[in-house]
């Protein structure tokens, strides 16, 4: 795509903004306020003194937004990052966190109905049958807890109501993509209601195999499903118990290859250094069989995610209410990833056996009188990871050093093995004052505390594994045997241990302080600070030495925003803009290290200090019947103040003065909807919706190789429905101009390669409402 195109299309973006729901009343059309829970009560999005991007479930739909993967075409500031070992992190306002294994937390924090999903890899299919979701940015540690800094993504599951509904959907696009999805609601009895939902996806590969014409890769097979039950057996009490499922057994990402990163360039494998570098889209590569097995490489994933939730409230009396908020959460994980773009063996995962289980309770007190709105509350979680990837490296170069002294001592594949409990624990309160009908003040407080365990280890699972490994210990006892754990103790003369343990306890206390004025109905500014947490944790990687398992401290940041939120012209316009910055300290980021055994390795570095400065602005308009014009712009400074460490190549140096990773300092969405009636029956519309992020990079120190480049998106859509609403058929189209652009960079062992973005797709949609 041409510079001249990106800024014509940047030039329509003149704010920051998403799905406020459109109305009509005797004035003309209007934009009608979202309602939010974004402080754990009902609350208009443009009356909260905090930046937040809130969309309805109609929007999600025709913007095709229906996955975690989905939401940097909905929110400017965020972007999703794809890791090498099948997860997915998220940043917002250039404030994330990106590492590959199960059990690190995130820096911002995803949430099903308030309830949370405390590790990102129990995100990916939660977002169907969606009633809205909530973007929250800044921290939100005081009401949502650690671990989101960044801030929050709240999605809101559709509810049962009193009248009987029920709607199902159907597309199909390019490469034989279908999507079936329903859901049937109402009541059962007078006290009861109910709602079950259920949604598929099945599709054939997009990638292609650079080495092997005719080789796919990219497969789709995913089955969610959701069933609540409400009962209200008073006006006083409602209680609900939900219960999701979800199956994906799609196939994981291949890398693009882009560049050889030999170690030692005499022992490099045939055919690494003459690799083509293939830019476009489809392109790929990826081993077609696994090492040590006569089978193909399992790319499918076999993974299952579990969440019973159950809410009460009890309204005590008419200003005070009681909840109680219980949800058990499981993840169980197998997969496959080749992330480095050769048919080669440079760093493949096998994981066959990841499981997360975690249980939480909330309860809390909130109520209000005349000008005092207040909430106190509590909550506590407990989590145990378990996770034993294999890593393959047959043809990594420093793999040979030793062939030459006996022919079957080479590193072909390694284990992994993490085990990791957490209890947390915290009380939490927050109140508001309105010190005038117009002037109000509020403040909020937590204090938690983190208790975590880790048990990690690297085991020789193969006996060419352990004479290669005897062979760099200089055959020292004792020797390395099959299953042995192959982490090395300096402080015990660098003999192995059979386990590292660690401990990690830490507590905090998040703050939160603000003023709000509402100078008429309708406009609203307000400028707080708060403080806020993320856990901090282990590192899972293919290390060799007890002191690279050293527990990373939690991070803390101090976070200052002030913004306005005007509605204008009879509610035709809504205008939103925020300034604001983080004063970080031990910032945790990607970076590397230099294994003496392995080469560089990817390793958790915290920063000791650092900033953001930003702003964005937002506005929405529906200047005539039927049109709607919404658009977003974000701009972030992000910079490392002090850290003097290795990059995300394991060079080691200064890196102040560097970005921190993923956080493009321009992004931008705008999108435009437009209406219209075709008879008394049926009405057409069209729309579409651009999506800008300038420049980044995918690692600490803003290396070249790992520059992310700018890019730009075009979805378009137009279709006929009735005038009722009931039944609707469009065509759509994503990615339309087929940009070529990547998301993430690795440096995987002798290569670097890239996770490139899904070229131009296309297909019909049928929906119907009864």
């Amino acid at each position: 795509m041409h510079l001249g195109w990106r800024g014509c299309g940047l030039a329509l973006v003149v704010g920051m903004a998403a799905g406020p729901a459109l109305a009509d009343d005797d004035g003309g059309p209007s934009i009608e306020p979202v309602i939010v829970t974004a402080q754990k009560r009902q609350q208009t999005a443009d009356s909260v003194s905090m930046a937040i991007t809130a969309a309805s479930g109609e929007t999600l739909r025709l913007r095709g937004i229906d996955a975690v993967s989905d939401l940097p075409r909905l929110v400017p500031g965020l972007t999703l990052q794809e890791s090498n070992f099948a997860s997915t992190s998220i940043t917002l306002r250039g404030v994330g966190f990106f590492n590959s294994d199960l059990a690190t937390p995130p820096a911002v924090s995803i949430y099903l109905d308030e309830a949370p999903l405390p590790y990102p890899a129990m995100s990916k299919l939660v977002a169907f049958d969606l009633a809205r979701v909530e973007v929250l940015k800044g921290p939100q540690g005081t009401l949502f807890g650690q671990n989101a800094t960044g801030g929050a993504v709240n999605y809101i599951a559709g509810k049962p109501g009193e009248v009987f509904e029920a709607g199902a959907e159907a597309t199909y696009g390019r490469f034989n993509r279908a999507r079936l999805s329903g859901y049937v609601a109402g009541p059962i009895s007078d006290t009861l209601t109910g709602r079950i939902a259920v949604q598929g996806r099945w599709g054939e590969g997009w990638q292609k195999s650079i080495s092997r014409p005719g080789d796919r890769l990219g497969r789709v097979r995913e089955l969610q499903g959701r069933a609540t039950v409400e009962w209200r057996p008073t006006d006083a009490v409602t209680s609900r118990l939900t219960a999701t499922l979800t199956h994906d057994g799609s196939d994981s990402l291949a890398g693009q290859f882009h560049a050889a990163a030999p170690i030692v360039p005499a022992l490099v494998i045939p055919g690494l250094l003459a690799f083509p570098v293939v830019a476009k889209p489809r392109a790929a590569d990826w081993s077609a069989r696994a090492v040590g097995a006569d089978q193909p490489f399992p790319y499918a994933s076999d993974t299952s995610f579990f969440q019973a939730l159950w809410r009460t409230d009890y309204r005590l009396r008419s200003e005070l209410t009681l909840t109680s908020l219980t949800a058990f959460t499981s993840l169980d994980l197998a997969y496959g990833q080749d992330p480095n773009g050769t048919p080669f063996n440079l760093n493949e995962v096998i994981d066959e056996d990841g499981v997360i289980a975690s249980y939480f309770q909330e309860l809390r007190l909130s109520g209000h009188k005349r000008r005092l709105t207040w909430l106190v509350g509590g909550n506590y979680a407990h989590d145990k990871v378990k996770d034993q990837p294999r890593q393959i490296f047959r043809d990594v170069d420093l793999s040979h050093m030793f062939e030459a002294l006996d022919p079957l001592a080479y590193a072909d594949l390694n284990q992994m093995t993490s085990r990791v409990r957490v209890d947390t624990a915290a009380v939490f309160g927050r109140l508001e004052y309105g010190l005038t009908d117009t002037l109000m003040v509020e403040g909020a407080l937590r204090y938690n505390s983190d208790r975590r365990s880790f048990d990690s280890c690297v085991l020789a699972v193969t006996d060419h594994f352990a004479r290669f490994w005897n062979f760099f210990r200089g055959r020292a006892a004792p020797p390395t045997r099959v299953g042995d754990c192959i982490v090395l103790d300096p402080a015990n003369g660098l003999r192995p241990v059979q386990n590292v343990h660690s401990d990690l306890d830490q507590d905090s206390v998040s703050w939160r302080a603000g003023l709000s004025w509402s100078a008429r109905p309708g406009l609203l500014a307000y400028a707080n600070v708060s403080k806020g947490f993320k856990a901090g944790t282990v590192p899972v990687a293919s290390v060799s030495a007890v002191p690279q398992y050293a527990p990373i401290r939690q991070e803390s940041v101090v976070a200052y925003e002030a913004g306005v939120k005007a509605s204008l012209l009879d509610r035709r316009v809504q205008l939103n803009s925020a300034a604001y910055y983080y004063d970080y300290r031990d910032k945790q980021l990607r970076g590397a290290v230099q294994d003496v055994a392995f080469g560089p390795l990817e390793a958790l570095v915290s920063i000791p200090r650092s900033h953001v400065l930003g702003a964005e602005a937002q506005l929405v308009a529906r200047p005539t019947e039927g049109l709607v014009l919404d658009a977003a712009l974000t701009y972030g400074h992000t910079r490392i103040d002090r850290f003097e460490g290795f990059d995300a190549t394991a060079v080691f140096g200064d890196q102040s003065g560097t970005p921190f990773p993923f956080s493009p300092p321009w992004q931008a969405v705008a999108n435009v909807d437009y209406a219209f009636p075709l008879n008394d029956q049926l009405r057409g519309f069209a729309g579409g919706s651009l999506t800008y992020r300038s420049a980044t990079y995918a690692g600490v120190g803003a290396p070249e190789s790992f520059r992310i480049a700018a890019y730009a998106l075009l979805d378009l859509r137009v279709g006929i429905e009735r005038a009722d609403g009931r039944l609707r058929a469009w065509a759509w189209g994503r990615n339309v101009t087929n940009e070529y652009y990547w998301t993430n960079v690795f440096l995987n062992a002798n290569a670097v390669a890239r996770f490139v973005g899904q070229p131009a797709t296309y297909g019909v949609t049928l929906a119907a409402r009864f």
